[in-house]
């Protein structure tokens, strides 16, 4: 459903301004306006943005609810299926495959749930309502940087309600710095083409510092974290539960899933959903 119409000569002049500086930021004058000039704030994205709950769940918790055995079996089959390709991906980069394939199946259920919202109206509309304007004007203008780029229509551009694109759920700026061509195909097409997803994912990670060949980590359950592996960064112990709850060595790539995710409890399921893939699909 649309928010009401925008009648004030206030909201006319807003998203006229909108469109001049995006237009000043290079986006093509015909974009911007075919993108822009019938925006109606989306009521949905709204309601959403208003309602995001407080999160007060354990790390246990939410481990129980990443990382589960659907997602584990359903991982494992896609590693084995699509072992050629990520074989490929994992040989250029050093992401391994089953690290690939659980940020595919955490971010959009293996691109079962990549939103469909359209991109630019749901970052025009949180642009809009005031809440972080800044940061989603600059998403909002990254978002019409790829229209021109990749010669696809507004429609073509779709995610999650706060702009996460595709099944690796990249916003606007991430896409642009990241995303990649797996296919040689001259698009970077994270929507439907599959190779591409595999090469962007890897790409974020290796760029962000993976470091080809070691670990992300592993539980602990020694007195000292051992020496780090291949002469990396000392190893760290987190404990996100506190003293009594499961403890984990982290080692160097640990940090380049927290650049993925700043979450302390995403980066941990990750790196366990991606050893359990491993772990199944070699059995």
């Amino acid at each position: 459903a649309q928010a009401a119409s925008m009648r004030t000569r206030a909201d006319v002049v807003w998203l006229q301004q909108l469109e001049q500086e995006a237009i000043a930021d290079g986006v093509s004058p015909a974009t911007a306006h075919a993108a822009l000039d019938n925006f109606l704030p989306d009521q949905r994205v709204i309601d959403f943005d208003q309602k995001q709950p407080e999160s007060t769940i354990t790390f246990a918790d939410y481990r129980r609810r990443i990382v589960t055995p659907a997602r584990v079996r359903i991982g494992a089959e896609l590693m084995r299926r699509y072992a050629s390709e990520l074989g490929a991906v994992s040989a250029q980069t050093g992401v391994p495959p089953q690290m690939i394939v659980a940020l595919w199946g955490i971010e959009s259920t293996y691109g079962r749930n990549s939103g469909d919202y359209e991109t630019v109206n749901a970052l025009a509309t949180l642009a809009w309502q005031g809440r972080r304007a800044d940061f989603f004007r600059k998403e909002l203008f990254a978002a019409l940087h790829i229209l021109d780029r990749e010669h696809m229509a507004p429609s073509q551009l779709r995610g999650s309600w706060a702009g996460a694109m595709g099944q690796c759920q990249f916003m606007p700026i991430t896409y642009l710095r990241y995303a990649s061509d797996g296919d040689g195909d001259g698009r970077r097409d994270i929507w439907n083409d599959r190779a591409d997803v595999f090469a962007s994912i890897a790409n974020y990670l290796a760029v962000e510092g993976w470091r080809r060949g070691q670990s992300w980590g592993r539980p602990f359950d020694g007195a000292r974290p051992e020496a780090a592996p291949s002469g990396g960064a000392q190893p760290q112990v987190v404990r996100p539960d506190g003293p009594d709850g499961a403890a984990f060595e982290t080692f160097a790539n640990f940090e380049a899933l927290k650049r993925w995710n700043r979450s302390t409890y995403f980066a941990l399921a990750a790196g366990l959903l991606a050893d359990d893939i491993a772990a199944r699909a070699s059995s």
